[in-house]
């Protein structure tokens, strides 16, 4: 049996400009527990990378002649839910020209509404249920049963397929424990040499080691990737040890050149095991190659002592999340004992910087009960906190979040495409601003914040790293199609 797994033709993210390219690591993680079960003869195709229309995508599928053909993702920071629209159009065209192909979904939006989607799109045959990518075992099951001349689908966990006229949805499966146990991502399967960073950075590449997080927070984006049978399987963390993540990061420094790595985890400093493991195994191999994470602040805190030992090993920006514009308004978002405000997130963002680590933040405007007063206390809020770059987000309802299902019941939600699902575009209003209010407000706390006197000159000239001066630039000359995006319904993906 054949198993290909396609990104199809595809932009990218607006605040990413035209040439962001990196691994699928959902393809890359499943792909490599396929081969090792040997369930079927893995490839990939990532029409994107390798600059492919339409047409030359169907020409590369009929050369390899796939039995199956897998589309998803679990980055959400890569376009969101915009991908979905692209990968059924593929599939359709797939199944125009080669309509024995069994077509599968898994990912984002797959795992929260399996049966909404199969039903507004016939040409799916299968949706894999899997919580933050835990796609493994229910697309390994699912293969085998392929292969007998009487499949029986009824049988495995976390699969939604198609009975006649029925959508099935099986019983929700458990999510996988321990991480360790799924091989090294099949790096082997990717045009390596043709991934690059937000426009500007070469020998670059992204990489996920974690499921799950234990901030669940009520607007996560992440909602998409959980099914709303089992809401607490949100906040079940769970990940690769720190050495395992030190081995990945020497085959991608040592076997494919990769010099800059983005962990797109949501919580990758969860475990302080993992971080102690981490920072040892790295100080031992030495590599040639520099990182970037997504933190959780409170776990920043906490790891204060390791972090000009994380520094020397290469990492040299992190992203955090604020979440708010008042200390009330961050505490009502975050979860555990730790207490983090305003106060809080400038110490930490104060003592990253005199350690040479630069900082990202991220906020959300679009909450229900937003007016222009908070919108411009939550742009105060992060003056204050000032990290270098700052990135604003639009609330998207995700489907499974408790957001979701308030703005659903009250007929909120204004836009159904899932192209403009991308968390920069406005799809609800609020109480009090217009979708158009809220965008342009937006735009405005973008301009506001690096207009202060010395932000952007210590961004070009305040890091060691020259990662944080390109990557400002990348954004800085795309801020304008950002802002655009976030006023008015262009399609980013």
């Amino acid at each position: 049996m054949n198993l290909l797994f396609v990104t199809p033709p595809m932009g990218n993210w607006a605040p990413w400009g035209e040439r962001h390219l990196a691994v699928n690591p959902l393809y890359a993680q499943v792909a490599a527990f396929i081969r090792e079960k040997r369930a079927a003869d893995v490839a990939v195709l990532d029409c994107r990378a390798l600059a492919l229309d339409d047409e030359q995508m169907i020409d590369a599928i009929e050369e390899r002649r796939p039995d199956v053909v897998f589309f998803g993702a679990m980055i959400a920071a890569a376009g969101g839910a915009a991908h979905l629209n692209l990968f059924h159009a593929a599939m359709k065209l797939i199944k125009r020209f080669r309509l024995q192909t069994m077509t599968i979904g898994g990912g984002l939006m797959y795992t929260a509404v399996p049966q909404k989607i199969m039903t507004e799109n016939p040409q799916l045959d299968f949706a894999i249920v899997g919580v933050f990518g835990d796609n493994e075992y229910p697309l390994w099951e699912l293969l085998e049963e392929l292969k007998k001349p009487a499949p029986n689908f009824a049988g495995i966990r976390g699969l939604a397929w198609r009975k006649g006229g029925e959508i099935v949805l099986n019983p929700a499966r458990p999510v996988i424990s321990d991480l360790d146990e799924l091989p090294m991502p099949a790096y082997d399967l990717f045009p390596m040499d043709r991934y690059y960073g937000y426009s500007v950075i070469p020998n670059y590449n992204e990489a996920v080691t974690s499921r799950g997080c234990e901030g669940a927070c009520h607007f996560c984006y992440e909602w998409w990737l959980v099914d709303p049978r089992n809401p607490r399987d949100f906040s079940s963390h769970r990940t690769r040890g720190g050495r395992a993540v030190a081995a990945e990061m020497e085959l991608l420094n040592k076997n494919y050149g990769v010099k800059a790595l983005t962990f797109m985890d949501d919580d990758f400093n969860s475990d302080r095991q993992k971080m102690v493991d981490l920072v040892e195994a790295l100080e031992e191999k030495k590599l040639d190659v520099s990182w970037f994470c997504l933190s959780r602040a409170q776990n920043l805190i906490r790891d204060a002592d390791l972090i000009p030992r994380l520094r020397k090993v290469g990492l040299y920006q992190v992203l955090i999340g604020i979440d708010g514009g008042t200390d009330e308004e961050i505490a009502e978002a975050r979860k555990g004992n730790m207490k983090v405000g305003v106060k809080e997130l400038r110490e930490l963002i104060q003592f990253l910087r005199k350690n040479d680590i630069s900082t990202i933040s991220t906020y959300l405007n679009g909450f229900w009960e937003d007016d222009e007063a908070k919108v411009r206390q939550r742009a105060k809020a992060v003056d204050e906190i000032d990290p270098d770059i700052v990135m604003i987000q639009l609330l998207n309802p995700i489907p499974g979040s408790p957001i979701y299902k308030k703005a659903v019941k009250e007929s909120l939600i204004e836009i159904d495409n899932l192209s403009l699902y991308d968390l920069e575009h406005c799809v609800m209003p609020t109480k009090y601003l217009s979708r158009q209010e809220l965008g342009e407000l937006t735009g405005w706390a973008f301009q506001n914040f690096y207009s202060k006197p010395g932000r952007i000159d210590r961004i070009l000239n305040g890091y060691s790293s020259p990662y944080v001066k390109m990557k400002f630039l990348s954004f800085k000359n795309n801020a304008a199609k950002y802002e655009k995006g976030a006023s008015e319904d262009a399609v980013a993906i």
